[in-house]
């Protein structure tokens, strides 16, 4: 069996959704189907290491597109943005405009080779019609992977009408499909709510980790109560991290801790201006290591040093990601989770993944960092998961369990 895999990012993007096909090129093989991989990033066969870590074994690229990048530098399409213009003429992204050019790529391997379906990962959503073109007009099965929602998603937003317009051509692919997987429960559910789905079943993949990047960590935690975030926060985030600050100021001021007491630290490309006001603002300024951005082996030292790693849950959306899990899963973690009970909540029970979780209330946070910051000192706080659970999320079974699902659902 070859299947034709779509996916506008690639391994060589560097981010989480990029490594996901890369699963499926790397172990499909073993289940008896080969893929053909069409992506848009250059840098994909330049890199050697790459082909071979991922077993690429037939790549073909069409070139991304350059008008978001002329756009970001002219500050046109940041404007369009912020001002909620651009889906109104780039709907539903930008990144259409690949499609006339992959389109025609994706029909020349068709022909050339024998494809017996077609599998397209998004976001960006706009491959999603051209797969469903190619599908149809070919008579092939079409496989739908979401990594994020489309019209349901809190990241996106579409003027009435051209909600309405997005969201009846995303159920006409849909129904179309022979299998529609995501990430989630949550986002399962929202995609089956948004497009009012019956009797379609959205089945569910998580995104898993290579067992090979696991980290192989033996330091010891810091002397001093280190509480760390990695990653982002942008808007939909940055409620919790403000709340997070001011209720480790709470608890500083009333249980009158020093410096040498307690630790905030941060790792992750947010902006040092938007960062700082958040600090100056509640004074913790004299509480706070700025770690810069950390990748590869100097971030698994820091998470696995830390006292407790933060996962904060975007307020007021319909799901989130358990993606940085994979990563503290490895390094001993006991986890302090600032938000709403969801798919991470979810996540850390099945792996027995010790956490503490509260809400995004500065009062709340300071009891809940204080009661840990005792068992801290007393010896008695706990860290780690169960490594044979964490096992079953290997993207090699979840890529196995997956394409046993595709060669069930295109016989």
């Amino acid at each position: 069996m070859k299947l034709l895999l779509i996916s506008y990012v690639s391994p060589a993007d560097k981010i989480t959704g990029g490594f996901r096909p890369a699963s499926f090129t790397k172990f499909f093989p073993e289940a008896g189907i080969n893929v053909s991989f069409l992506t848009s990033h250059p840098d994909i066969l330049k890199n050697k290491e790459i082909l071979e870590k991922y077993n690429i074994q037939s790549v073909e690229l069409v070139r991304p597109i350059r008008i978001r990048n002329i756009g970001y530098k002219l500050k046109i399409l940041a404007l369009m943005e912020t001002l909620k213009l651009d889906t109104l003429f780039f709907f539903p992204d930008i990144f259409r405009f690949w499609n006339r050019r992959a389109g025609k790529r994706a029909q020349q391997m068709i022909d050339r080779e024998k494809i017996d379906a077609i599998i397209v990962t998004g976001p960006p959503h706009s491959p999603y019609y051209m797969a469903y073109k190619l599908a149809k007009k070919n008579s092939l099965p079409l496989i739908v992977d979401y990594r994020d929602p489309l019209t349901g998603s809190p990241f996106m937003y579409f003027p009435p009408i051209i909600k309405q317009i997005v969201r009846r051509k995303e159920r006409k692919i849909v129904n179309y499909a022979k299998l529609v997987i995501t990430v989630g429960e949550e986002c399962s559910a929202l995609i089956t709510n948004s497009l009012k789905l019956k009797d379609k079943e959205i089945h569910v993949i998580y995104n898993g980790f290579f067992e090979e990047d696991r980290p192989d960590l033996t330091v010891e935690k810091r002397s001093k109560f280190t509480v760390s975030y990695f990653g982002h926060f942008y808007i939909l985030r940055q409620k919790g991290f403000e709340a997070l600050v001011a209720g480790m100021r709470r608890m500083i001021d009333k249980h009158n801790l020093s410096p040498e007491d307690i630790v905030l630290q941060y790792a992750g490309k947010i902006s040092r201006k938007t960062l700082q006001k958040i600090l100056d603002g509640s004074n913790m300024k004299d509480y706070f290591n700025d770690l810069g951005l950390l990748s590869g082996d100097t971030l698994f030292k820091e998470i696995n040093q830390s006292t407790l790693n933060v996962v904060l849950v975007p307020p007021k959306t319909s799901y989130t990601l358990p993606t940085k899990i994979y990563d503290y899963a490895f390094c001993n973690s006991h986890i302090f989770l600032v938000g709403e009970k969801g798919e991470v909540t979810r996540w850390c029970e099945k792996v027995d993944q010790i956490y503490t979780q509260t809400t995004m209330n500065p009062e709340e946070i300071s009891e809940d960092l204080w009661q840990l910051f005792t068992k801290w000192k007393s010896k008695s706080l706990e860290f780690g998961c169960d490594e044979e659970k964490i096992l079953e999320f290997s993207r090699r079974n979840l890529a196995l369990k997956l394409a046993e699902k595709i060669k069930k659902a295109i016989k």
